[in-house]
C-alpha cells in the first residue's frame, strides 16, 4: 500500500528526514512516532505529496508520489482521507455541512445519503443540525473522521488526533479508529508522540528522532523487547531506585506475576523491593510489566533464574543489548 526507501527530505541546509525507510501494509494501522520535531509530520506530507522530497522513493498506492502532475496528484489525494490535532472543521457550519463538504459536485439525495452512513458510523446521527462549535473535543474529531471518510478513501493519515483530548475521550476515538479499520479494511497512518495510542492501535511502527530511523517493526516486539536507542528515548514512567539492580519483567496475562515473584523468592532465599508495575495492552493482548531491585551480590542468581523458567527481562540500567543477549542465550 505505502512503500517508502532512502527518503531524504531538507528546508535549505537543515535536514528534517535522512534515510527513512517503510512498508505499510494493506488494511494496516501504523504508527509514526516521536518527540516534537521529529520529523513526524514532514514525512506524514510527503506521502500525501504535500511536501516534495530531495531524494529516495515514495510509493502510495503503486504510484510514485513525485512523478504525478498536478491532476492526478489530486487524485491520488482523493483517496487519501486526513484528520487533525485541531479538527479543523468550519465553525459555524452544522455537523451536516461539515461532513458533506468533500461531496458538494454530488447530487443532493446521494449526498444526503452518504452524510447520514458517516454519521451513523461515527455515532452522531442526533449531532447532524448541530453546530460544530457547540460540540465536545470528542465529538469534533468525530465530524473529522466522518468527513475524512466521505469520499471512500484507501488511507486515513492521522495527524496527532488525540493530543488534544483528555484520555477517556482519547480512548473512545480509538476504538472508532479500530472499529473503522476492521470494518472498511482501511489502512491507517497515525502520527502521535503518544506511546500509548500506539501500543493500543498501531500494528506496526517506526520511530523518529532528529529526522532519522530509530526503531522501526511490529509494535508488541519492539515495546517488549526494546532496542537501547528506542529505550533511550520512550520515557521510564517509574522512579529507579539507585543502589542496586533493576529489572523489567515481562509476563503474558495468563501468568500470575505474584507466583512468579514469591516462586522466584522461595527458590532463591533473598530478598528484593518491588519498584512498580502495571498492565499494558497492545491491539488485543494484554501483558504485564513488574519491575523489581535486586541487591548486587544478588543479581547472578537472580538472572540465571529468569533464564531457567523463560521468562523475559531487561536490565534497566546497564545497556540494554547486555540483558538482550544474557537473555538469548
Amino acid at each position: 500500500m505505502i512503500q517508502v526507501n532512502q527518503l531524504r527530505k531538507s528546508f535549505g541546509s537543515h535536514v528534517v528526514l535522512q534515510d527513512i525507510n517503510m512498508h505499510v501494509r494493506r488494511g494496516e494501522i501504523f504508527g509514526i512516532v516521536g518527540h516534537s520535531g521529529a520529523g513526524k509530520s514532514t514525512l506524514l506530507r510527503c506521502l500525501n505529496g504535500l511536501e516534495p522530497y530531495d531524494s529516495g522513493n515514495v510509493r502510495v498506492m503503486d504510484v510514485e508520489v513525485a512523478s504525478l502532475d498536478s491532476h492526478h496528484l489530486r487524485q491520488l489525494q482523493s483517496k487519501m482521507g486526513m484528520i487533525f490535532q485541531n479538527f479543523n472543521l468550519m465553525a459555524r457550519k452544522n455537523v451536516f455541512d461539515n461532513v458533506a463538504f468533500p461531496l458538494h459536485l454530488w447530487h443532493r439525495p446521494e449526498r444526503e445519503k452518504r452524510v447520514m452512513e458517516l454519521l451513523e458510523l461515527v455515532g452522531l446521527t442526533d449531532k447532524a443540525r448541530q453546530r460544530v462549535q457547540s460540540l465536545s473535543g470528542g465529538q469534533k474529531q468525530r465530524v473529522g473522521i466522518a468527513r475524512a471518510l466521505a469520499l471512500n478513501p484507501s488511507i486515513l493519515l492521522c495527524d496527532e488526533a488525540t493530543s488534544a483530548l483528555d484520555p477517556k475521550t482519547t480512548s473512545s476515538i480509538l476504538d472508532l479508529l479500530e472499529d473503522i479499520n476492521k470494518r472498511l479494511n482501511l489502512t491507517i497512518i497515525m502520527v502521535t508522540h503518544q506511546m500509548e495510542v500506539v501500543k493500543r492501535l498501531c500494528h506496526s511502527l517506526l520511530l523518529l528522532d532528529g529526522g532519522k530511523t530509530v526503531a522501526l517493526g511490529k509494535t508488541e516486539d519492539l515495546f517488549l523487547a526494546p532496542t537501547k536507542d528506542m529505550q533511550a528515548i520512550v520515557e521510564n514512567e517509574y522512579t529507579l531506585i539507585p543502589g542496586g539492580t533493576n529489572i523489567r519483567l515481562m509476563f503474558p496475562r495468563e501468568i500470575s506475576q505474584q507466583s512468579v515473584i514469591t516462586q522466584m523468592a522461595r527458590a532463591l532465599g533473598i530478598d528484593f523491593s518491588i519498584v512498580g508495575g502495571k498492565l499494558e495492552r497492545y491491539l488485543d493482548d494484554v501483558f504485564g510489566f513488574l519491575i523489581i531491585n535486586v541487591q548486587d551480590q544478588n543479581i547472578d542468581a537472580v538472572l540465571r533464574y529468569l533464564k531457567e523458567q523463560r521468562l523475559y527481562w531487561e536490565i534497566l540500567e546497564y545497556p540494554l543489548q547486555q540483558a538482550t543477549d544474557a537473555a538469548n542465550e
